[in-house]
């Protein structure tokens, strides 16, 4: 390899400081002397890295926390054209090979958490490259792209698809005795999402030592899911990343999550009488609300709503 472009180095940079921000806080930076120097923190944890553009190409030099250059050294090696956290979705099958990294991966996703009725969902599933390449034969995709009916035809071929999964569920009465406990620490929604992202990757990661990468639909810009799931997983690379569900691992993660939360709607709607519950949090989930609690009690709404939202302070 040889000395990069100006222009080209930038570009490098660029991009991992991208690979680096989704995983550690960047916490200084600045041009150095035939190179450039990051400072990199997780926690109590600080890392330096100098990076050399000579002549025989890129030299890393690393000071610092050893866990943490252990890490950084995956993240910036041949990253000029990151590989297996494609911000772009896989239009064909062909394409998956090489939108994806070799060997197993996980990803993570949530669902119902924007719905006044029913549970929340986080899912998280492990894949390789063959799978994904089902996956995406099969047609999984970012479940917010599916109807419900594709939604629930795909979710048993995912989970006999993949190489594990983990679903876990805090149906409403549950999740608002949790969003309650949550709430009096100080904590908000974001904390409660980021037990079950923890929980549910846990789970798999467990199962499969040899699995060395996990993504996360990003709902937070806190890196405190990240830290515990590398501390407790140190072999595990973790990132969280925007719209992550181009990536077949999440997506996958994303329509079993939305599958449990559309079979727990259907039971609760049984639970009301037959009555069609709204999806989301609009006028007509609250009015629907309303009706229940003239029929129940308004007591009897925590067994169906998530009560923090707007949507119960209305009625």
């Amino acid at each position: 390899m040889t000395k990069l472009t100006d222009s080209a180095f930038a570009q490098y940079l660029d991009s991992t400081r991208k690979n680096i921000s989704q995983v550690l806080d960047i916490v200084h930076e600045k041009n150095i002397n035939f190179g450039y120097q990051f400072v990199m923190q997780l926690a109590q944890a600080k890392l330096i890295l100098n990076i050399y553009n000579g002549k025989k190409g890129l030299t890393y030099v690393f000071s610092g926390d050893s866990a943490l250059e252990a890490k950084v050294r995956e993240l910036v090696g041949n990253n000029e054209k990151p590989t297996g956290w494609s911000n772009n979705d896989v239009d064909d099958v062909t394409d998956t090979l090489t939108a994806f990294p070799q060997g197993l991966w996980a990803g993570s996703d949530e669902s119902g958490k924007g719905d006044f009725f029913g549970s929340l969902v986080v899912a998280a599933v492990i894949v390789d490259d063959t799978t994904a390449v089902k996956l995406a034969a099969a047609g999984v995709k970012d479940c917010k792209l599916l109807t419900d009916k594709k939604i629930l035809e795909l979710e048993d071929v995912i989970k006999g698809t993949v190489v594990d999964y983990s679903v876990l569920e805090l149906k409403p009465k549950i999740y608002n005795l949790r969003y309650e406990q949550v709430a009096a620490q100080g904590g908000k929604l974001n904390q409660l999402l980021g037990y079950g992202h923890v929980a549910a990757l846990s789970q798999v990661l467990e199962r499969h030592a040899d699995c060395h990468q996990a993504l996360i639909d990003q709902f937070t810009t806190s890196k405190v899911n990240i830290y515990q799931l590398q501390k407790r997983f140190p072999n595990c690379i973790v990132r969280q990343q925007p719209k992550a569900e181009s990536n077949l691992a999440v997506a996958a993660a994303s329509v079993l999550a939305r599958a449990r939360f559309l079979h727990t709607m259907d039971d609760l709607a049984q639970q009301a009488g037959e009555l069609a519950l709204p999806k989301g949090g609009s006028a007509a989930a609250t009015a629907c609300a309303r009706t229940l609690a003239e029929k129940f009690g308004k007591e009897a709404l925590r067994n169906f709503v998530k009560l923090h939202f707007a949507n119960y302070k209305r009625l």
